[in-house]
């Protein structure tokens, strides 16, 4: 189901739980207010005969009302029917052998019982009953109460009605009018629906289509992003996405041609000479010269190849750490020791100073590796009589390892790009050329495998330190 079915199905569905829920409870209250009023009109009916029981307490069985009893239980009824504010309120007697005697001049309740209500109205049988009676053509809720003044035995009963008209009615016009609140807000929201859901597919669809027309290749395309909704951070995100992923290809795309540019040099060279070699064109003389030049151009291609081999398998993660606990001092000892022989061919001092920082697990493997590369960028732009220092301490609760050199610095400009591909050895690449370019690169990974940190400053005409951070 889509996303605009989705929205209008479920908005419908609240309008209909809404408009059932809002019908129920209308109906509720409208019955709870019909018993409410009952229960108070029997209320004032037991009241009201009380009242007139007092009037008509001298009355014997074979007695007559006289008019002066009328007229007091008149009165009696008319201040009750204001105060109550009751439409109607009648008062009669139910005398044996005379049958129901009316208090009240002129009585419209009473008389509209039918014939078998009357007979139970006489007999005390219809008592806290209910009925809607027509007077004038309009309903009226009458409420009857019948009592014994005095001795439960008495020969005369008091019966009073009270009537209202249907005041309910007002109650069915209040229910209708929820009920059509209730439709129109449900068609309002439904129309809400439709227009959000509309709006909402609209753009997803432009988005999808961005999408899918920048996996078709269509690198230029970008998202929709006014607003300030969530639909407008997706599309901001994708539009972001796509920034990178145009920085990442054109990254590859200069990292491939670099990488081509750094295979054709050593392969052209290794080609004339295997020519020059097939075609007798070289001398027994030259031979020593030209193996020299073909090893040095093997190694460097095969140095090249590594490293793009092993970034990799770096940056795919298809590596694996082998930890162990290192005299990390000790370590870096060898390691220094063993790039004297070549700093020295290359005019560059080597100095260190490694304090005891006790045995760390980490890789050793990857920690040379590490040191190695920082100490051929170092000596790389080093020049003649510079000197190289790798330091180690303990700082706060982090190992910090760092190699620093006397070179021509790096511009500020350049450092948030230190550690991409190729980059320094393009930016530089007057100074040294040689060296894969990939160096710097592979040590980040490494370092962050192991869960440390690297970072570089930088003076320029004074050298550059950079600095490796492991947890102690």
């Amino acid at each position: 189901m889509t996303l605009r079915r989705r929205i209008l199905w479920g908005t419908l569905s609240v309008a209909m739980v809404t408009l059932i829920a809002g019908l129920i409870g209308a109906t509720a209250i409208r019955q709870e207010s019909r018993e409410a009023a009952q229960e108070e009109l029997f209320r004032q009916a037991e009241v009201t005969a009380q009242l007139v029981e007092d009037q008509v307490e001298a009355i014997h069985v074979n007695g007559e009302v006289t008019q002066e009893v009328r007229q007091r239980v008149q009165e009696i009824l008319d201040e009750v029917r204001l105060i109550g504010g009751h439409d109607f309120l009648e008062a009669a007697l139910v005398i044996e052998k005379r049958g129901l005697v009316y208090l009240s001049d002129i009585p419209m309740l009473l008389p509209q019982l039918h014939h078998y209500e009357r007979t139970l109205l006489v007999e005390g049988q219809l008592d806290r009953e209910v009925r809607t009676v027509m007077i004038e053509s309009e309903p009226v809720i009458a409420t009857f109460r019948s009592i014994t003044p005095g001795e439960q035995n008495s020969p005369v009963r008091i019966v009073v009605a009270i009537g209202r008209f249907d005041t309910f009615v007002i109650g069915q016009v209040i229910t209708q009018t929820l009920l059509f609140a209730l439709v129109i807000g449900a068609i309002a929201a439904i129309i809400l629906a439709l227009w959000i859901s509309r709006s909402l597919g609209h753009r997803l669809e432009v988005l999808s289509s961005a999408a899918r027309s920048y996996a078709g290749g269509d690198f230029d395309i970008r998202a929709p992003a006014v607003g300030d909704d969530e639909l407008t951070e997706v599309g901001e995100a994708f539009n972001e996405m796509a920034e990178e992923l145009e920085g990442l290809r054109l990254r590859e795309r200069d990292f491939l041609m670099s990488v081509g540019h750094d295979l054709r040099t050593p392969l052209t060279t290794i080609r004339g000479y295997a020519e020059g070699l097939d075609s007798g064109a070289l001398d027994a003389d030259d031979l020593p010269r030209v193996a020299g030049v073909l090893h040095s151009q093997t190694d460097r291609l095969s140095r090249l190849v590594e490293d793009v081999m092993l970034l990799a398998r770096l940056q795919s993660k298809e590596f694996a750490l082998q930890p162990e606990s290192v005299d990390l001092a000790a370590h870096l000892g060898g390691i220094v020791e063993a790039y004297k022989p070549r700093a020295g061919k290359a005019e560059v001092s080597i100095k260190s100073n490694l304090k005891d920082v006790g045995r760390v697990i980490v890789d050793p493997d990857r920690v040379a590796q590490i040191v190695g590369n920082l100490l051929d960028n170092a000596m790389r732009y080093t020049p003649a009589r510079g000197a190289v220092t790798v330091d180690l301490g303990v700082f706060g609760k982090t190992i910090r390892l760092s190699v620093s050199d006397t070179g021509p610095g790096i511009d500020p400009d350049d450092l948030p790009y230190l550690f991409d591909r190729l980059y320094l050895s393009q930016r530089y690449r007057a100074v040294r050329s040689e060296g894969s370019g990939l160096g710097l690169s592979i040590v980040k990974e490494l370092v962050e495998a192991m869960g440390g940190e690297i970072s570089v400053s930088s003076i320029l005409g004074e050298g550059t330190k950079f600095s490796v951070t492991f947890r102690a």
